[in-house]
């Protein structure tokens, strides 16, 4: 493992929204690390100044609207000039010798663009942070931690370790994605692009999840709403046109009558969820008519290239070997590595079981 003094090579990111009640614990997680950027999503609860006061070593950028996840990263790494930025949820918690251990294992795979740690809920259960892509059918099992360094097609993105010109090389987030699956399209472009992406269990973190605003009836519309929204935008992606309309269709029949039923039986969380997806599903569907056809995809962010001798870009033509313990570069990228498993086949270490 490299000495304490790699994380200076590290640039934590962190996007925050109406995110004051998690500041004080956000700024006792962020201390330890010297370079620590906090881009936040038009707060008007006070978390951009409690930031001021609690972490005066932080960069802070104050957006004036809430942009979504994707937008607030790509903007805040356009100002890292580190070789290796962790994107952190205000909500998650990890240690400086957890990041060391994601160092390295980027540091022992060269053709890696992302590693994610284990992240853990309060009750002390793991929280799923590996699988395969979300259109891959395969049988539903509880989840198990891996016994070792994995690659997977989706990592959770409450905490991530990139490879800085990995992100450039294939133009940072989709900013189509407003909020959730954002992690799901970056992981599987990263693979496209020959990078590989990492699930590394010696690595912890803590997690609360869902905590990261304040919650609300229209913080969970919200959610909901940009949860179906995005789900129906990755499906149109990766399964084609014929998909998403069967998917928004699926939800507009069965929307309204279970929004009815869960009012009915005073259920207000599902209620809310329901009204928020089938919400969702009439806007992305009425989107999708002729006169809304000429939507195209955000433009990409450009991204400012790095700076110094510390910069150390993966190549996208590494793949991995077979017939060694670490990448190699310039491998046949037919040539699966032995840390490539599929999720569902590894090991477990622990016993531990999470909901999906």
């Amino acid at each position: 493992m490299r000495d304490s003094n790699s994380i200076e090579q590290v640039t934590i990111i962190c996007v925050t929204f109406k995110s004051r009640m998690l500041i004080e614990s956000l700024a006792d997680t962020l201390r330890p690390f010297p370079h620590v950027l906090i881009i936040d999503n038009g707060s008007d609860d006070g978390t951009a100044s409690a930031i001021r006061r609690l972490l005066p070593h932080a960069r802070i950028i104050e957006r004036g609207d809430n942009g979504g996840f994707g937008k607030a990263n790509n903007e805040a790494m356009a100002e890292v000039h580190t070789p290796f930025a962790l994107l952190l949820n205000p909500d998650c918690d990890i240690k400086p010798d957890g990041l060391l251990t994601l160092m390295d294992t980027l540091w022992r795979y060269p053709s890696a663009g992302i590693v994610a740690p284990q992240s853990w809920r309060e009750n002390q259960k793991p929280q799923k942070c590996f699988r395969r892509a979300f259109y891959d059918l395969c049988p539903r099992k509880p989840y198990q931690v891996a016994d070792a360094t994995c690659s997977a097609q989706w990592l959770n993105g409450c905490c991530l370790l990139l490879r800085t010109e990995a992100f450039r090389h294939i133009g940072g987030f989709d900013e189509r994605f407003f909020l959730f699956y954002e992690d799901d399209d970056l992981c599987l472009r990263m693979r496209k692009a020959g990078f590989e992406c990492l699930f590394e269990p010696a690595a912890n973190a803590w997690h609360v999840g869902g905590a990261s605003s304040a919650p609300s009836a229209r913080v969970s519309f919200v959610k909901a709403f940009h949860y179906a929204r995005s789900r129906h935008l990755a499906i149109r992606t990766y399964q084609g046109d014929g998909a998403g309309w069967r998917y928004l269709l699926k939800l507009m029949l069965v929307a309204l009558p279970l929004a009815v039923i869960y009012a009915l039986l005073l259920r207000r969380r599902h209620f809310i969820k329901w009204v928020g997806w089938g919400a969702s599903a009439v806007s992305s569907a009425f989107a999708q008519l002729p006169w809304h056809s000429r939507a195209l995809r955000a433009p990409a962010l450009t991204l400012r290239p790095m700076r110094g001798r510390d910069a150390e870009p993966a190549s996208p033509a590494t793949h991995v070997s077979l017939s060694h313990s670490h990448l190699k570069p310039g491998e046949d990228p037919a040539v699966l590595s032995k840390i490539r498993r599929s999720a569902d086949r590894v090991q477990a270490r622990s016993e531990s079981v999470v909901e999906r």
